[in-house]
């Protein structure tokens, strides 16, 4: 059994790069992270001696490179070609006390591809994404078991420093957490703090913008409070602040619930586009939109994985019985 390691980053961590959920996190000072800025959820550097993980490594990566260096997982020879998942769950289990909160999950993720989760309230949704780029961490008694690789590597591992793996490995939450400052400054605020040239700042947070689909709409306004934006473009506007920090994974908790339908469709739109650089994760309780943006869908029911198949097949013809009660509105 290995401990929850607290990571303290150092110059040249922090140099390395700070990862989208530090800058957009629901973490409380209380998660085990000092120097947050209050009423917007920033996660500064983590507490020296405190922990509120326990991660349960079933073997430690023999794999030192850094994260930017990881090579895809090898194929056994004379194998046929096929792509590795960008990230691979094997075997995952989560408790919060005695109480298991997830049980025994293994799932892929492909690069370029979005794959939804859906399940109902309280089935380990948000558990489950929170733990591909070790926000669980931060999270008060919690007790990690399993196998999780990105490119490969266990990120659990020792050589993996947990800032650079959030800067891999985004999350926009549920609640749009933009910060008390310019349009500009929130896009800007992680490139800031990987100590970026101004001249690349500038040109980051224009094609963050662009790409979050926000640049003609403000593009005369940049200096103008990020607190006066509707709440659409809010939460647009930290999908472009995890963008600017160039992950390769994108994980959204319910990146819409709380928008109107106009907003919910150009999110959704945003997603299509999103998807032909990066992998995308959504956790949705609106199964109309994992059958429209998703190319692969995951139920999960009370902790349990109990289907995972292209979106397509899971909602037009289950194999299991429980999935098919759900798709059709008979419980949740």
């Amino acid at each position: 059994m290995v401990e929850g390691r607290n990571f303290v980053p150092t110059k040249g961590d922090i140099r390395s790069g700070v990862g989208p959920m530090q800058l957009a996190s629901a973490a409380s000072p209380s998660g085990g992270y000092a120097d947050d800025i209050p009423g917007t959820g920033f996660m500064g550097s983590p507490v020296a001696g405190r922990s509120s993980t326990r991660y349960m490594s079933p073997s430690e990566s023999t794999q030192n490179a850094p994260l930017e260096e990881m090579a895809s997982t090898p194929q056994p020879p004379g194998g046929p070609a096929a792509v590795a998942p960008l990230i691979s769950v094997k075997d995952l289990w989560v408790w919060a006390g005695k109480k298991p909160i997830l049980s025994g999950i293994s799932l892929d993720f492909n690069d370029r591809e979005v794959t939804a989760l859906i399940g109902p309230s309280g089935c380990g949704k948000t558990t489950f994404i929170r733990t591909l780029n070790r926000m669980s961490d931060v999270s008060p008694g919690l007790r990690v078991k399993g196998l999780i690789q990105y490119k490969g590597q266990d990120i659990h591992s020792r050589s993996v420093n947990p800032v650079l793996l959030r800067q891999r490995v985004g999350m926009v939450f549920q609640r749009s957490t933009v910060f008390p400052m310019s349009i500009f400054d929130n896009v800007a605020f992680g490139l800031r703090l990987i100590r970026e040239r101004r001249d690349v700042i500038s040109e980051r947070v224009t094609e963050s913008l662009r790409r979050a689909g926000l640049y003609e709409e403000l593009k005369d306004n940049l200096n103008r409070s990020a607190l006066t934006l509707s709440g659409g473009q809010q939460q647009r506007l930290c999908i472009a602040r995890a963008l600017a920090v160039n992950p390769r994974v994108l994980l959204l908790d319910e990146p819409t619930s709380s928008l109107d339908p106009s907003a919910t469709q150009k999110v959704e739109d945003l997603l299509f586009e999103l998807k032909r650089e990066y992998a995308v994760v959504i956790v949705t309780h609106n199964m109309q939109q994992a059958a429209r943006v998703a190319d692969r869908t995951a139920f999960l029911y009370q902790g349990k994985l109990v289907e995972f198949d292209e979106t397509k097949r899971l909602f037009e013809n289950p194999r299991e019985k429980l999935t098919e009660s759900y798709v059709t509105g008979r419980f949740g």
